[in-house]
C-alpha cells in the first residue's frame, strides 16, 4: 500500500492547484510528517490493521506528494549553474534517505533470530 500509495502521491502535483510552491508551506507540512512517528506507535500499541494500512497510505502519499513537491520547487529562484547544484544536492540526498531507510530497515530482523 506504501508503493501504491506514493506512486499516485506522485502524480497529484501535475495538477496545478493541488501543487504547493511556497517553501514556507512545503517546510511546516514536511516538518509535520514526524506527527507519523507517535501516530505509528499509538496505532502498533492500541489500533486495528485497518488504522495501520491507513496511516501507511497517509505516509506514502505525503512521501511521494512531498518529494516531487520540493524537487521542482526549490531550485526555482536560480540561475542556471546554481540550479544544477541544488538539484544535484537534493538528489545526493534523496540517494542518501534511501540508503539510510533500506539499511535501518533491517534492525527489526535483530532478535528474530535469524
Amino acid at each position: 500500500m506504501y508503493n501504491v500509495c506514493d506512486l499516485i502521491g506522485r502524480y497529484i502535483p501535475l495538477l496545478k492547484f493541488l501543487k504547493v510552491e511556497s517553501r514556507k508551506k512545503l517546510t511546516t507540512a514536511i516538518v509535520s510528517r514526524l506527527l507519523f512517528v507517535p501516530a505509528f506507535y499509538f496505532t502498533a500499541k492500541y489500533g486495528t490493521q485497518g488504522w495501520m494500512i491507513m496511516l501507511t497510505c497517509f505516509l506514502g502519499l505525503s512521501n511521494g506528494y512531498f518529494t516531487v513537491c520540493v524537487l521542482t520547487s526549490a531550485p526555482k529562484g536560480y540561475k542556471g549553474p546554481e540550479q544544477n547544484a541544488l538539484g544535484n544536492l537534493l538528489v545526493l540526498f534523496l540517494l542518501g534517505g534511501i540508503f539510510a531507510g533500506v539499511a535501518l530497515d533491517w534492525l527489526w530482523l535483530i532478535g528474530k533470530g535469524w
